[in-house]
């Protein structure tokens, strides 16, 4: 059998990470023996392993056991384990109580890394949970707002909704027996009653790009549909090693900014809708829905 030529090892679960430095390069060294692979990739490095890592490969010139070995940290500086349960979290909080309970949860963050300051002692990825949380709080308040304004254009509808049917029943009136004004008047009522609600299968190109290497990735893995967070580490590596190719389909300005959103144009040139990188599990999950339905 030939040897397999690259592999990626996936490491995320919390307790391999909160092992000492030590304990951790001995358990990737036995997993790279086990491998015979001639190049490995580490991916979901949490942003304290991440110079440790990138020393120890340097050290080594770049190979260890033989094999030539790269790492690639996880966006949020998390773990994957630890950016599913935060995930989890945001989307089980009421959209009427989100802004407030993430509020608690940065002040808890920022008791905590004071009080471990204070003590002389490491924040364990802390830092990291507090930006995330920072992202959630401003992403749940542009939602409290857009939703303030989707309630006042839905009262505003209402209003010429009803508007419409004063002018329907006035019109009714002038025909002549209840059947023949029924006849005329529900269809159109059921198909009033329709628009806006039918099945919208991505508004936006790039959701598009999302669906199609989304279930490229789920039929690599044997139809096991993958975590949110390896989605977006290997989308976002997939645009960086075939952004030349897309232009075609897809125009990719900038694929991180300094707000970590994404930048990218229409192939007729057209400014594209800028997305976070933080939201990215949310549009995932949208999408699969939608395409369920």
């Amino acid at each position: 059998m030939d040897q397999k030529k690259e592999g990626t090892f996936i490491k995320d679960q919390n307790s391999f990470w909160a092992m000492s430095d030590d304990d951790l390069i001995e358990f990737l060294k036995e997993d790279l023996k086990k491998s015979r692979w001639d190049k490995a990739i580490i991916e979901g490095v949490p942003e304290e392993k991440v110079a440790m890592l990138e020393e120890w490969i340097e050290e080594n010139k770049g190979k260890i056991e033989g094999i030539e070995v790269s790492i690639i940290p996880t966006l949020t500086g998390l773990t994957v384990e630890e950016e599913e349960l935060i995930e989890n979290e945001y989307s089980s909080m009421l959209a009427v109580d989100r802004t407030k309970l993430i509020k608690n949860k940065i002040e808890r963050i920022q008791i905590n890394l004071a009080t471990q300051y204070i003590a002389g002692s490491e924040p364990q990825r802390e830092d990291a949970q507090l930006r995330w949380w920072e992202q959630m709080l401003q992403k749940a308040q542009e939602q409290n707002m857009a939703n303030k304004y989707r309630l006042i254009r839905e009262k505003k509808s209402q209003k010429i909704s009803t508007k419409t049917a004063k002018k329907y029943k006035k019109s009714l009136k002038k025909l002549k027996g209840i059947e023949k004004k029924l006849t005329v008047v529900q269809p159109l009522l059921e198909k009033h009653s329709h628009i806006g609600k039918g099945s919208r299968r991505h508004e936006l190109l790039l959701d598009e790009q999302i669906d199609l290497f989304d279930q490229g990735l789920t039929e690599r893995n044997e139809g096991v549909q993958q975590p949110s967070g390896k989605v977006l580490i290997r989308f976002k590596q997939y645009l960086k090693e075939k952004k030349e190719e897309l232009k075609t389909k897809i125009d990719i300005e900038e694929i991180e900014d300094e707000y970590d959103c994404l930048k990218w144009r229409y192939p007729d040139g057209r400014t594209g809708k800028q997305i976070r990188w933080s939201g990215f599990p949310q549009r995932l999950k949208r999408i699969r829905d939608r395409r369920k339905k």
